[in-house]
């Protein structure tokens, strides 16, 4: 009997040693590589369990094409081609084993690639660096799934902005999301995640620089790139944001998932109320936004429905605005995205969301209704880590009208290359 028991528990051990020895690795690529390459210490012993270092790079060409008598549109001087490094990013995080995350990175901006035009005229932008992120972020052991976060990040409202920019699927988020305006800004936040299938968050932010018509004579402006950006004020702008996920048909082929939020502006701008050069907000006094997702195989849905109410920012009323976006995975190395944005609402609706034709054009920064229609290839150079480095490759036509006429309509073809590590 004794004799049996053993050679069962030598089969059983044999038995286990052979299943170990021939699971499958874990597949890594060179993008795994350079990712360890920035891990400057590591020890699941000791207080400090990690110290690493993030990079993120995204430089991008882009080409304006008005249609017909759009031309007339070009500011004076101003080529459709323009450039510049959109993201020059690099990080530092410590991760302890009580759970807390010390998170900075920094921002090198406006590079001397991208031209603007003002006064008829070429004019380079000036290189400027500031403080993108600056938080301590620290979960607890007693409340599964709560965190908060304290410092400096993005605010969370509209599909787009609820994704890393690394993440998104167009070069650049959508002229719905894009409205707003929003920046890292200083503040609190608290999420709760008590399983895989719900979320919620509520964020309290003092706003540093959501919009670029703040007065340069105000303290945390700098002119020229001299300074550094950062500095907190809750006299400049106090808004939140709250909002709740569900995440729901979770199969092995894919998920739906119902995400609602809402953001309010106290519009305390400056100790006043109203307009003007201090406001610097997310230009409206309410705003909500309702979306939802559809994942099978390799199909992608993603539809956001958004109303914001009382501009602030303009001279226009309220808005609605509908954003839809399929993306088809042809493969894991190619994504294939198309996206349609509507906006309608009385001069109310922010074409200057755009970076290149208001660059490029002297269309108006807020027209009465906005339709974008893109189409973009995401190619992924790996498998693995998609969002490490890809190529991103869109064009998007845009039509706006404003007072009952045609205000522009024409291409923007755009090509990308992004990195994140």
């Amino acid at each position: 009997m004794k004799l049996h028991l053993l050679t069962g528990l030598g089969l059983l051990c044999a038995a286990g040693v052979a299943t170990a020895a021939d699971a499958p690795a874990k597949k890594t690529d060179w993008t795994d590589a350079v990712k360890k390459a920035l891990i400057l210490y590591e020890s699941p012993d000791t207080y400090i369990k990690k110290v690493n270092l993030s990079w993120r790079e995204q430089f991008q060409m882009v080409s304006v094409q008005p249609n017909g008598n759009n031309g007339r549109h070009l500011k004076k001087g101003a080529p459709p081609f323009n450039q510049e490094f959109r993201r020059s990013f690099i990080g530092l995080d410590v991760h302890t084993k009580a759970n807390t995350q010390f998170h900075i990175i920094g921002r090198i901006g406006g590079l001397p690639t991208r031209s603007t035009y003002p006064g008829g005229r070429t004019k380079r932008n000036f290189t400027y660096t500031d403080i993108y992120d600056a938080y301590i972020k620290q979960k607890f052991d007693s409340a599964k799934g709560l965190a908060v976060r304290i410092g400096k990040f993005s605010p969370k409202f509209t599909y787009d902005y609820n994704m890393s920019n690394a993440a998104i699927y167009a070069i650049e988020r959508s002229a719905l999301t894009n409205q707003y305006g929003l920046d890292t800004n200083w503040g609190v936040e608290f999420t709760y995640e008590p399983d895989k299938q719900n979320n919620f968050h509520l964020q309290l932010m003092a706003n540093d620089r959501a919009c670029a018509s703040k007065s340069l004579t105000h303290s945390d402006v700098y002119r020229d790139g001299r300074g550094l950006k950062g500095e907190f004020g809750w006299e400049d702008k106090f808004f939140a944001t709250m909002g709740a996920k569900r995440k729901f048909n979770v199969t092995e082929d894919g998920f739906q998932s119902i995400m609602l939020e809402y953001m309010h502006d106290f519009d305390n701008s400056y100790g006043r109320g109203g307009k003007g050069a201090n406001y610097y907000g997310f230009g409206f006094k309410d705003a909500v936004s309702l979306s939802h997702e559809y994942k099978r195989n390799k199909f992608l849905f993603i539809t956001n429905l958004v109303a914001s109410f009382e501009q602030i920012d303009g001279n226009g009323s309220n808005n609605i605005g509908l954003q839809l976006q399929p993306v088809y995975s042809i493969n894991p190395h190619v994504d294939l995205v198309f996206r349609y944005t509507g906006m309608m609402g009385d001069s109310a609706c922010k074409l200057g969301g755009d970076r290149y034709i208001t660059t490029q054009t002297t269309a108006p920064a807020w027209v009465d209704s906005l339709h974008t229609f893109y189409f973009g290839v995401d190619v992924y150079a790996s498998a693995i880590n998609k969002n490490a480095a890809k190529f991103m490759f869109g064009a998007e036509y845009t039509t706006a009208r404003d007072g009952g006429r045609d205000c522009y309509n024409g291409w923007e073809y755009t090509a990308a290359i992004r990195l994140n590590f």
